[in-house]
């Protein structure tokens, strides 16, 4: 979780929950290279973990990391 929020706060952004949660997901997703995985598909990932973060925070979290300049290669590599 260190690594996460050294890379948030690099970014300019606050290490929350759902964007540490989010950036979790992704890292696991990494597993299957090169593979897409849209919002729905991030959060239902987060409902099967019983996370409670809402498809609207995590539209929200990826646009944030894309304005931020983390794509999701730096996103992943910090988890």
């Amino acid at each position: 979780m260190a690594n996460q929020t050294e890379e948030l706060k690099k970014a300019g952004l606050k290490a929350t929950l759902p964007r540490i949660k989010i950036m979790e997901v992704l890292a696991s997703t990494a597993l299957q290279e090169e593979a897409h995985f849209s919002a729905e598909d991030i959060y239902r990932e987060l409902i099967s973990q019983n996370e409670d973060i809402g498809l609207a925070t995590i539209y929200r979290v990826l646009t944030q990391f894309e304005a931020a300049g983390m794509d999701r290669k730096s996103a992943i590599a910090t988890v």
